[in-house]
């Protein structure tokens, strides 16, 4: 699925779904290994994150949804700026945070993260397959083998060369990231996977609008920063500033 050709088959085509298990369970979202398998026999393995709730109403109320642990990100409003829920109802409602509201906010939370990785996706940027998403569930192309999953780049052992190849398609991901008028809102090393020689850029649920969000240009600052200093720690001589100051140039 990485070469950027849509597979249609996943989505339009009779499928049924084996679970294999957790791949990882963050703040946010869990995420399980799913293998796809179509009617005519074809198969392949996809990632299926699961959008944990944000708050718990009761005892069991996660282990009854098959998730680990209750998200802790409680301070997205700064993110949701830029984002309009267009009927009277619905902005009371989340002005409120009445149970509806809480789910009009997931549910935007999920969209926004299909809607702008396909984005990107159909640009040619180095994200997972968008495949579907629907409530709470999101499903994506798994980068990685049935041995293992591709590490977060945090984890990943790279060689100097290897190094300064990563942060060169960084700065080609985030060039055309950028271009689309996107800001990760939350990039750093646990948010990139090294696979195979190529850096994936994964978890948009929190992205912003640049132009739309008046604190666009300082949540892609601070995006820049964050990931030039983790480079830096490692050896590598970057300018943070003039590499943020060179994307400005791609709005």
């Amino acid at each position: 699925m990485s070469d950027h050709t849509q597979p249609g088959w996943l989505v339009t085509e009779p499928y049924r779904d084996v679970d294999h298990g957790v791949i990882k369970s963050g703040k946010e979202a869990q995420v399980n290994l799913v293998e796809r398998i179509g009617d005519d026999g074809r198969s392949c393995l996809i990632a299926r994150k699961r959008y944990l709730p944000r708050h718990v109403t009761h005892k069991g109320q996660l282990e009854a949804l098959g998730v680990q642990r209750a998200s802790t990100f409680r301070h997205d409003v700064q993110y949701r700026e830029g984002r309009q829920f267009r009927k009277s109802r619905d902005r009371r409602a989340i002005e409120r945070m009445s149970t509806y509201g809480k789910r009009l906010l997931q549910d935007r939370w999920t969209g926004t993260e299909h809607e702008v990785m396909l984005r990107l996706w159909q640009q040619g940027v180095s994200v997972p397959y968008p495949i579907a998403f629907a409530d709470d569930v999101f499903d994506l192309e798994y980068v990685g083998s049935w041995e293992m999953a591709a590490p977060q780049l945090s984890a990943a052992r790279l060689s100097s060369d290897e190094l300064a190849d990563a942060f060169d398609q960084l700065i080609v991901g985030l060039r055309g990231i950028t271009a689309a008028g996107i800001a990760h809102g939350d990039l750093s090393a646990y948010n990139l996977l090294w696979w195979e020689s190529t850096l994936w850029f994964i978890d948009f649920p929190q992205s912003i609008d640049i132009a739309a969000n008046l604190q666009g240009l300082d949540f892609l600052h601070r995006d820049v920063l964050n990931i030039c200093a983790w480079f830096e720690h490692r050896g590598l001589d970057v300018d943070a500033e003039e590499r943020f100051a060179e994307l400005l140039s791609f709005l």
